[in-house]
């Protein structure tokens, strides 16, 4: 007993760094009758930077501990995942103040937190009573924050729509973990792998409902249209942490389940068909939604359903060579997804009216750096060469290519192509003229920019060397 709590505290002290600096955050502020912003602010930045470096020293190790596991992959997710959550709250403290919204800074941050906890355990999960607990907390977290500032329309009905259709999710997810462990007897996910090797009604009951449970999470077609309305109304740094830390944490998740616990099943072929299916829904319908739209946070959503789709790609190979472009492809996405809200909150009205494309116009003109930084991350999103997002893809359908989906990876490169429409339309803008009728006053946070500039820099670092991080050793399941 002594010895299974060592491993699991060991294989979590990120998360337990993490944990911590919540209940700090949440003493500090009932002490202080919450006037200590700028403490929770640092706490959590140090507290981040902490969980950090604990995931390096961690590089090496491989600890098995009961329902969660700490090998390679679980902590390059993991460091994701913390990277993610500090760019977000890097944006969020210059935002909060101009809009007023720095009375709850400490919930603001200890929510964050949790679901970065939440997200950590997610790709650490080898239970799939973890993996629901860890999503739980995710969720739960998300539900709150993207209600956060409830005094306004926007979120308080983004968050009303989240909390019921992912309240839906999470009853499937659980209804397909029961009916999996009717089938199999257990929930560990490598003892499910052999009660799944003869053909199981239950078996295959509980891997659908499960698998609905886990496309919602990652905005799948057919279970995406939250989404849109979810990320748009939400604060605009809420937005940008939604639209990236847990996507990539739930594939994340999901690569380990389906590689492990669906591998070499009559299930795991059916759910493959089923995967091969909805990544190309996924692709097509999030490229072909985004087309139309006029609000850049709302393109943006559909952008990410997009490429949610351009990911599953990797899902479908189950090697090592899929783990590492998985998580390629998901630092990239996070680096270009982030910097782009972050230039789109820099232009748009206070009081959270989401900013139109057209509002863009001549952005290169007033500010040279924000314009040139934006046309970086809608070129990577693109995929167009020398940004990391070009590498992003070539791996992805390289492994796909090995895997034998031809077809879905000439379908994904036709969806770059109808991509390039929407976000190039954005670079045109920003260079489309100097005087603009539309142009608005720039908000002069120079924290923000500072940050929109380093994210640039590393699309265009991993863009011209991407060995950088292709290159990190052992990055697989076993």
């Amino acid at each position: 007993m002594v010895n299974e709590v060592s491993q699991i505290l060991v294989s979590s002290a990120p998360q337990v760094v993490l944990v911590v600096t919540c209940l700090w955050i949440l003493l500090l502020a009932a002490a202080s009758k919450g006037l200590a912003r700028h403490s929770a602010f640092a706490s959590t930045i140090v507290g981040l930077f902490l969980s950090f470096l604990l995931i390096v020293l961690s590089w090496g190790r491989s600890v098995s501990a009961p329902m969660i596991r700490l090998d390679h992959f679980s902590l390059s997710f993991q460091a994701l995942t913390v990277i993610g959550a500090l760019l977000t709250i890097l944006l969020s403290w210059e935002f909060l103040r101009d809009e007023g919204l720095m009375g709850r800074l400490a919930e603001y941050c200890a929510l964050l937190l949790l679901a970065c906890v939440g997200a950590m355990f997610l790709v650490s999960a080898t239970d799939l009573v973890t993996l629901f607990l860890s999503l739980d907390t995710l969720s739960l977290a998300l539900y709150v924050l993207a209600g956060y500032a409830s005094h306004r329309p926007y979120p308080t009905e983004a968050a009303l729509k989240y909390l019921l259709l992912g309240a839906m999710a999470s009853a499937f997810l659980a209804y397909g973990i029961a009916f999996l462990y009717g089938a199999t007897g257990t929930t560990d996910i490598f003892q499910i792998a052999t009660g799944l090797k003869d053909p199981s009604v239950y078996g295959s009951i509980g891997a659908g409902l499960f698998l609905i449970g886990l496309f919602f999470k990652i905005a799948f077609v057919p279970f995406h249209q939250w989404a849109p309305d979810v990320y748009e109304g939400s604060v605009t740094p809420v937005a940008a942490f939604m639209t990236t830390v847990p996507k990539v944490a739930a594939l994340g998740a999901f690569f380990r389940v389906f590689s492990v616990a669906l591998e070499e099943t009559s299930v795991g072929r059916l759910s493959t068909e089923v995967l091969v299916l909805v990544s190309f829904l996924t692709m097509t319908l999030g490229n072909l939604s985004a087309l139309p739209q006029t609000s850049v946070k709302r393109m943006l959503a559909y952008s990410s359903i997009a490429h949610a789709g351009y990911m599953a790609l990797a899902l479908l190979s189950k090697t090592k060579e899929a783990a590492v472009a998985l998580f390629f492809y998901g630092l990239s996405y996070t680096l270009m997804t982030v910097g782009a809200f972050a230039v789109t909150q820099m232009v748009e009205e206070k009081g959270g009216r989401p900013a139109t494309w057209q509002e863009l116009t001549g952005l290169a003109y007033r500010d040279s750096v924000l314009g040139f930084c934006m046309a970086i991350f809608m070129a990577g999103l693109t995929g167009i060469p020398f940004t990391a997002g070009f590498w992003a893809k070539v791996i992805v359908f390289k492994v796909a290519l090995e895997a034998q989906y031809v077809g879905l990876v000439v379908v994904a490169v036709l969806n770059t192509v109808v991509s390039a429409y929407y976000y190039l339309r954005i670079v045109w803008s920003l260079y489309e003229t100097r005087n603009p009728s539309s142009a608005k006053e720039i908000r002069l946070w120079s924290g923000v920019k500072a940050l929109i500039l380093l994210c640039a820099l590393w699309v265009l670092i991993l863009g011209i060397v991407p060995a950088l991080v292709l290159n990190l050793p052992n990055l697989a399941l076993f």
